[in-house]
């Protein structure tokens, strides 16, 4: 309101107390009177309690955005609110100023040109409250829209029997040639069977080659920068805060009732806050089971997985994940094979088999000097497992017939499924947490970003697939940061914000996303482990004919061309083979490496330098 100036008083007896005079106040004040009526029904109040119905319409919206999950923060409408409260409140007290005593009035100028004006800017700044006031309920009532929509979908969902069930078959340390379509002495033929049912990724690969990393991204479908659950004892993506980006929590939300089997790894909280129903057992081959039992942990874990379907809720949809313990080795026995421990039935299929063995020591010696520290966990293992010939093939046909018990589980469960008459209506995803060396290089165990540790299989049955895609081969980069939407998109959900992958549906499902978006020619790989004198980290730009790795601790660069050099043996960034054309392509990868580094880093997390992981915590 604008400051008005008071005229000089005049004594009572000065006052010209005329008739006309009395009606010129009079009429002012009912014109006051007639803008506080008007403006208060422009408010939609009645009258002008701008106070009291803010207040209601301020706890109107805060009520809407808790039952709709944040769709709306208080950021995005406390700034308009706060504004039409104080712009109604400047109105309401220079209308209370207006209806003071006469004592007051009179201090008012008489001149009525500036009391006009005055009245003017109150009319305006009213007008301005009243808009703010509508835009607030504008957006009361789009958050009341989308809580419908939502509840609507909810609603249809939760009634409908025939939303996608989804199991996931989750074996540990297992590589993408590990089965028989790729070697035919290795016995898989229920994942063969499966595969001609389903379709099959060649090129699929792990993001982080670690187990709880690499699990924790399945969960999450985030790289593990952005999940950085970088520790073992540290799940970081399981705090309450974090998991409900999982879909596991989303889909706990949408109605589905979800189980698990088997491998955890996470002990810091009791498994009840994240799954519906969970049987958990790991660590070991043979499994002891009260009363006096002692299961092979494989066939413990389809009968738990029998257990889930048998019991499960009938009128839900229902996600199972089953995370079998082997092939995985237990211990670090230096006996020939003792580090893994199958049942003598599918040890006496191998009894007759020769494995080929990979050439592990001159490979070996091309390696960084770095990773040649007998100290490193990859050579370390490598010498309790692989030293001899006698104990590789020990060790591999003691594996390889883990890897058959495995199959014989998956099979078993999925027949539990036909048998429920479920198979028609669910989804199968099989692929596991990472790769395996196997004596490649010289080495042992994963960690490394060289192929061998990087690819793991992938195979998905899904009903909904076309009969030209069932039985094909995919040869696209599928991630397991791609799991958690094609979850979801199973289930009709929609993705978590801070997912990185894509719905892998897309490969064989026809929609016009898949001829907007192509499918993915690169990815970025990372390992943040952080024991530089023993494990170090690294990152890398995979392509299907080059691929450039990055050392950050030991500032190290490799590029090796794929196609020529399938087993990454010649390494191109050596003094004796840059030249011009190497160095060329050294150049362009390093930047597109450092491109895609940057977007997926991006927001970058306080605390974190991925140059230097050991300061991770």
């Amino acid at each position: 309101m604008k400051e008005t100036i008071a005229s000089p008083r005049r004594s009572r007896r000065e006052r010209p107390w005329s008739i006309m005079y009395i009606l010129v106040i009079a009429a002012m004040i009912l014109s006051f009177l007639f803008i506080l009526i008007t403006h208060a029904n422009v408010a939609g109040t009645g009258n002008y309690d701008t106070e009291n119905v803010l207040d209601n319409l301020n706890q109107s919206l805060r009520s809407d955005i808790v039952n709709t999950n944040g769709s709306l923060t208080d950021n995005e409408y406390a700034t308009d609110i706060e504004m039409a409260k104080k712009i109604a409140m400047d109105v309401e007290e220079g209308l209370e100023k207006e209806e003071k005593s006469e004592e007051e009035l009179s201090k008012v100028n008489n001149k009525e040109t500036g009391k006009s004006e005055d009245k003017k800017e109150n009319v305006v700044k009213a007008k301005d409250a009243a808009e703010k006031l509508e835009t607030a309920q504008v957006r009361k009532d789009q958050l009341k829209e989308e809580k419908d929509k939502m509840k609507a979908e909810s609603k249809k969902a939760n009634e409908s029997d025939d939303r996608m069930n989804i199991l996931i078959l989750y074996p540990d340390d297992w590589r993408h040639d590990s089965i028989g379509s790729e070697k035919p002495y290795v016995l898989t033929p229920f994942l063969d069977q499966l595969a001609k049912e389903g379709i099959r990724f060649t090129q699929n690969a792990v993001t982080t080659s670690i187990c709880w990393m690499s699990r924790a991204t399945l969960w999450m479908g985030q790289y593990s920068s952005r999940h950085r659950s970088y520790r073992l004892k540290c799940p970081n993506f399981a705090t309450p805060s974090n998991w409900e980006h999982s879909w596991v929590k989303i889909l706990q939300k949408a109605g589905y009732f979800i189980g698990h089997v088997g491998k955890w790894q996470y002990h810091t909280e009791k498994t009840e806050r994240f799954f519906d129903w969970a049987k958990l057992f790991e660590g070991q081959h043979w499994v002891k089971r009260f009363p006096g039992r002692t299961v092979h942990a494989s066939d413990l874990a389809a009968e738990d997985a029998e257990t889930f379907l048998r019991n499960r809720p009938k009128d839900k949809p229902f996600v199972l994940s089953v995370a079998f313990y082997p092939p995985k080795a237990v211990g670090t026995s230096r006996g020939p094979g003792g580090q893994w421990s199958p049942t003598n039935e599918t040890r006496a299929l191998y009894d007759n088999v020769t494995i080929p063995e990979p050439e592990m020591k001159e490979s070996f010696k091309l390696l960084p000097k770095f990773l040649q520290e007998e100290r490193g966990p990859a050579r370390g293992r490598w010498r309790q497992r692989y030293p001899t010939s006698e104990n590789f093939q020990a060790s591999m046909k003691n594996y390889y017939a883990l890897v058959t018990g495995v199959d014989q589980a998956c099979k078993r469960i999925v027949d539990k499924l036909k048998e429920e008459g479920l198979y028609n209506n669910t989804m199968i995803i099989f692929t596991t947490d990472n790769g395996m060396f196997h004596g490649a290089h010289g080495l042992a165990g994963k960690w490394y970003p060289y192929q061998e540790s990087i690819r793991v299989p992938l195979i998905i049955y899904d009903p909904r697939m076309p009969s030209d895609k069932v039985g094909t081969l995919d040869d696209s980069f599928t991630l397991n940061v791609d799991l958690a939407q094609t979850i979801l998109g199973a289930a009709g959900v929609r993705r978590d914000e801070l997912m990185q992958g894509r719905d892998i549906s897309d490969l064989y499902l026809p929609n016009e996303k898949n001829e907007n978006e192509p499918w993915r020619d690169e990815f970025f790989y990372e390992f943040p482990y952080g024991k530089e004198q023993s494990c170090p980290s690294s990152t890398a730009l995979v392509r299907k004919d080059w691929k450039y790795i990055y050392w950050p601790y030991y500032k190290r660069e490799q590029l090796f061309n794929l196609v020529d050099d399938p087993m990454e043996l010649n390494d191109l960034n050596s003094d004796n083979v840059l030249n011009y054309t190497n160095e060329k392509m050294l150049d362009i990868m390093s930047k597109r490496h450092d491109e895609l580094k940057a977007l997926l880093h991006n927001p970058n997390y306080s605390g974190i330098n991925w140059d230097n992981c050991s300061a991770l915590a």
